[in-house]
């Protein structure tokens, strides 16, 4: 992982902890300076942390798997992507469209060069892993383009019915989760020593998570065309809950089930299914689905996104940039309480609206409290690594 992700993703997790505390001191009316905005904290997660791991990991891990020799680091992706999410976020901050434009079109950018380097690393040692990759970046550029059109009215001009709906979907059920899952083809054969499963399954699995997110996102473009949401629903999820089966029976049969770790990742996953399941009762009306819309992606990016980073970002950091061979996962029994009684909150506040504030506020500061160990650890772990370069 190189040096510049690395601090930038360290920078990126200390401006997330504090959000989260400032969104739980605005949400129990504790704090009114800095008004939180919901968009701001999601982008922090995801194209703040999670972002800054990916574009700096995949190119250096799909070469390793290809026998193919170390890429050198692309400061163009670099500088692209962080110029343009820091160009994003003043734009939420201020809505003001051409910031905003400016950052969606560079991030764009890094995107598609980033998506240009996985796909030149091809031929028989390719691992299987890569199609998840390049298939979430494609989604990602999809999430992109509509995203920064939620805020240049470009909706009508796509004919998008549901833009929010369709932005979250490309982002969540076909970026994160098609990536998540290569990871996890990666990376449990290196923490378990066994491999997750066949390469028939696991090319099920791709396919399921594929064209389940296709039509995730295609239901809200045609403005909840149930055949392609309901299909969509159906591959997904059930691909996923297969995934996580295949999961946890590696982490049992290596002993690593024992860890804080694994199981930040293994009940990461309770929360990116706990919003698919509620689907079918929004459709059916009998649930109301806009409070449910509007905060079930808090609880998803803190809940299942943050759990996976703070389990595999140290995880990876210590393999990639420390050259440990056998390094452990990220988190502790505390991050692992924090995140998930947190979720919990937030999701509870959806349904007891009397005590939405202080519900919602609650789950914030445990998610900043859940940061902390991660952050702990990216510290240690770069001031190690650059101890070393220093000395040799």
């Amino acid at each position: 992982m190189p040096i510049p992700y690395l601090i930038t993703t360290l920078l990126f997790t200390l401006v997330a902890l504090f959000i989260a505390a400032d969104a739980s001191l605005i949400s129990m009316n504790l704090l009114s300076a800095f008004p939180a905005l919901r968009w701001v904290r999601v982008h922090f997660i995801t194209l703040g942390i999670l972002s800054q791991v990916i574009f700096g990991l995949l190119p250096l891990l799909i070469a390793s798997l290809s026998k193919k020799p170390k890429p050198a680091m692309r400061w163009d992706i670099w500088l692209t992507l962080n110029v343009g999410f820091v160009s994003l976020v003043a734009g939420f901050a201020g809505v003001y469209q051409p910031m905003i434009f400016a950052g969606g079109t560079l991030i764009f950018i890094a995107a598609t060069l980033l998506l240009l380097q996985l796909w030149n690393v091809r031929g028989g040692d390719a691992p299987a892993s890569r199609k998840f990759y390049i298939t979430g970046v494609f989604y990602l550029l999809v999430g992109i383009i509509i995203g920064t059109g939620l805020w240049l009215n470009w909706s009508e001009a796509l004919y998008i019915k549901v833009p929010l709906e369709a932005h979250i979907h490309a982002n969540s059920w076909g970026f994160m989760s098609l990536i998540f899952a290569g990871l996890l083809v990666d990376f449990v054969p290196m923490i378990t020593g066994r491999l997750l499963s066949s390469t028939k399954n696991v090319s099920l699995i791709y396919w399921g998570m594929t064209l389940g997110a296709f039509g995730l996102v295609l239901g809200p473009w045609l403005g909840g065309s149930l055949p392609p949401t309901v299909s969509g629903l159906v591959l997904h999820l059930s691909s996923t809950i297969w995934m996580v089966v295949l999961l946890i029976k590696a982490f049992k049969q290596s002993g690593k089930l024992n860890s804080a770790g694994a199981w930040h990742l293994v009940s990461s996953y309770m929360w990116i299914i706990a919003p698919i399941g509620m689907a079918p009762f929004i459709m059916l009306g009998i649930v109301e689905g806009a409070p449910i819309e509007q905060t079930a992606p808090q609880a998803l990016i803190y809940g299942w996104v943050l759990q996976f980073g703070i389990a595999l970002i140290p995880y990876i950091a210590r393999r990639f940039f420390l050259k440990e061979e056998n390094p452990q996962l990220g988190g502790s029994w505390l991050s692992l309480a924090s995140a998930t009684v947190g979720s919990l909150f937030v999701w509870v506040s959806i349904f007891i609206v009397p005590a939405r504030g202080v519900l919602y506020g609650i789950g914030f500061a445990l998610f900043a409290i859940a940061l902390i160990h991660p952050l702990k650890e990216l510290v240690e772990i770069a001031r190690t690594g650059l101890q070393k370069i220093e000395a040799s």
